[in-house]
């Protein structure tokens, strides 16, 4: 079940990637929730992935899911400083 979340998470943050990116681009999802930022929900999913990819360390055999486990932290991380940073500043 590790492995399959290991995968899952990294598919996840492509995910969250491109929400941010509708949202940022298009502003599509603010005529959907008008009474809420819609960086909000991205944020919290974003941070829901970050926890399956750390837990998705655990689960490391190879150098495959290893780098696939970074790359899912990394996503995650700078995906949700920069929400953080579109939520607070504007």
């Amino acid at each position: 079940m590790s492995i399959r979340l290991n995968f899952y998470s990294f598919f996840l943050g492509l995910l969250c990637l491109c929400l941010f990116l509708i949202n940022y681009f298009t502003h599509f999802f603010h005529s959907i929730f008008p009474t809420i930022n819609p960086l909000f929900i991205t944020l919290i999913l974003t941070i829901l992935n970050l926890y399956l990819g750390f837990a998705g360390l655990f689960s490391v055999h190879d150098w495959k899911s290893g780098l696939r486990s970074l790359l899912t932290i990394v996503i995650s991380l700078g995906l949700s400083a920069i929400q953080l940073y579109f939520i607070v500043f504007q």
